[in-house]
């Protein structure tokens, strides 16, 4: 029990080590998490707004596709980093790099179910 314990404080000293280092380079981790998540999703989000322009004419599908890339995706990756940081550190820097780590890992999984992978 006495070895478990010790791995158990060496693996949470490892930790802290690497969450201020995880804190600085939260703006980038973020981004990467919401472009990630957007390139999961973006089929899905094209192909409901395919079906709500379908019958408009060419100009009008052309300028809403424009829009949904140049306002849409755009303010999802700039808002949803800045969302995704914040929601990182709601639970504590003590967590960060086990929170950063789950994340990849269940986007990983769902790219995979996605067949990106």
């Amino acid at each position: 029990m006495d070895v478990l314990q010790g791995l158990m404080q060496q693996l949470v000293t490892a930790l802290a080590g690497t969450s201020g280092w995880i804190q600085s380079h939260l703006a980038a981790i973020s981004t990467a998490i919401v472009t990630t998540l957007l390139v999961i999703f973006g089929d899905e989000i094209n192909g409901f707004i395919k079906k709500q322009i379908r019958n408009y004419n060419f100009f009008v599908r052309t300028g809403a596709f424009v829009l949904l890339c140049v306002f849409g995706y755009g303010l999802l990756a700039t808002a949803g980093a800045s969302a995704v940081g914040s929601l990182l550190l709601y639970f504590g820097s003590h967590y960060l790099p086990l929170t950063v780590i789950a994340t990849f890992v269940v986007m990983g999984m769902l790219a995979e179910r996605k067949k990106y992978m």
